[in-house]
Formats: C-alpha cells, structure tokens, sequence
C-alpha cells in the first residue's frame, strides 16, 4: 500500500494552509474552555447527588437506611415545589444543596420583584411536602408498614416548623407583607417547637435545636437590618388574603395531620 501523499493525485493538491491566530484560538476554546466550562455547570448536579447520598448516609446509620431514604425523598419533594415554583416565575437559582438535621438551601441568583412573588416561592414547598406527607399516610394504610406512618407523622411535624412565620422559612416568606405582625407570633412558636416536647411535656435543649436557632435568628436580623422598600410588600389586598389564608390552612393542616396521625392507628 502506498504512503499518503505519493500518488499524483496527491501531489497536485495545494499545500495546507497555515491555521490563523483567530482559528487557533477558537479551536483551543473548543478543546479546553468548553469542557471546563461544561464540568463546571456538572458540578451543580454533582453537588445535588453528593448531599443526597451523605445526608441518606446520615439518616441511615442514625435511623436505619429505609427511614434514610423516605425522609431525603420527603425532603426532595418539598425542595421541587421551590424549584416548580421558581422556574415558573422566570427566576434562576441554584439547585438544592441538603444539609443532615438542618433541612436542604436553595440559592436564589435574583430578589423577588414583590412579596407576591417572595410568597409564591415560600408556600411552593409546602403545598408539594405536605401532599407528600399525606401520600405516605395513604401507603401506610394500604401496606401496614410502620415506616409510612414514621415519615407521614415526621413530614407534617416539619411543616408545622417551617411555616412559622418567621424568615427565612417558609411561612416567613410567604406572609413577609405581615412584617412583624407575624414575626411576633412566629417567634413565640418557633421557640415551643424547638424546646418543647409535646410527648413527655419537658423543655428540652440540644446542639441541632441551638443551631438551627442561630441560623434562623441570623437571617432573621438580616431581614430586620435591611427591611424591604413599602412598595416591596404593597400586593393588594387580595393578594394578602389570598396568601394568608393559604398559609393559615396549610399551618392548621400540618398541626391536625402531626396530631392525628398516631391516633389513628391506635399509637
């Protein structure tokens, strides 16, 4: 077989032309800056997958690894509530980033334009977990395993605590036009939820409850210092009612849900 380049064909072909400073730079940006920059934009999901599997591990070695399962899953529900809700008011933010005994973060990239928007957000989440709670009430009936009644009882206590309106949490975020009107009350309540044990009728302090405290009163101080413009929280008065009433139901509904559910089934 003959080398490449010995035919005549091949010897009446122009010479290569040499690649330009302008193609030798597109091509190293094709070669090196978009990998990287797409390994970057991977590292997002990575990020995701990494807190998904240490919190699971977390939870597993603590409660036993289906347990560790159902309540990431809870978690994740919730969290895609923010995420639907999110996206459908045009908004960026990074993915969910779950913290073990804490919770999950999402990083809005932008402020919402109006307390409407902040409240659409806020009362997102909850609408999906607190179906997701009720989802798992109805397994536990049709299965009989304790591990649904677990995570349903489990998955309504949360949305007791994290509609207290108080920022950052939910319920903060979706009456944020209340102001200190809710803050007030949020407080008291957060404190009851936080040292209180409604079981054995103790107050009782640990580090998890000290520390999800700091965080909570440290964003807390945050909103305080840098309260938002009066236009910020002027949505109507239906708007008002409307969240309000949404927030209130969802509330009482998490309550009735954390208390009904042992009594249910005879615990």
């Amino acid at each position: 077989m003959p080398l490449i380049g010995n035919s005549p064909e091949d010897r009446d072909q122009p010479a290569s032309i040499p690649m330009v400073a302008g193609q030798e730079k597109r091509s190293i940006w094709r070669r090196w800056f978009l990998p990287v920059l797409a390994f970057i934009y991977k590292l997002k999901f990575l990020l995701l997958f990494a807190s998904v599997l240490i919190t699971v591990i977390v939870y597993g070695l603590a409660f036993g690894w289906a347990f560790g399962a159902g309540i990431v899953l809870l978690i994740l529900i919730h969290e895609s509530g923010h995420v639907a809700a999110i996206k459908r008011r045009g908004m960026k933010a990074s993915l969910p980033v779950l913290i073990p005994f804490l919770g999950a973060v999402i990083g809005l990239r932008q402020r919402p334009h109006d307390a409407r928007e902040e409240a659409f957000i806020g009362i997102a989440g909850p609408v999906f977990g607190i179906a997701a709670s009720f989802l798992s009430w109805w397994l536990f009936f049709l299965t009989r395993d304790s591990l649904f009644l677990v995570l349903a009882s489990l998955g309504f206590f949360m949305h007791v605590f994290n509609l207290m309106p108080v920022v950052p949490l939910d319920g903060g975020r979706t009456v944020a036009f209340l102001g200190w009107k809710a803050w007030v009350p949020g407080l008291a309540g957060l404190l009851v939820i936080l040292f209180y044990n409604p079981v054995t009728h103790a107050v009782t302090v640990d580090p998890w409850t000290i520390i999800i405290l700091a965080f909570i009163l440290y964003n807390f101080r945050a909103r305080l210092m840098e309260p938002p413009d009066p236009l910020y929280n002027d949505i109507g008065r239906t708007a008002k009612w409307s969240y309000g009433l949404l927030w209130f139901g969802l509330l009482t509904l998490s309550i009735w849900g954390y208390l009904t559910v042992p009594l249910r089934v005879g615990i």
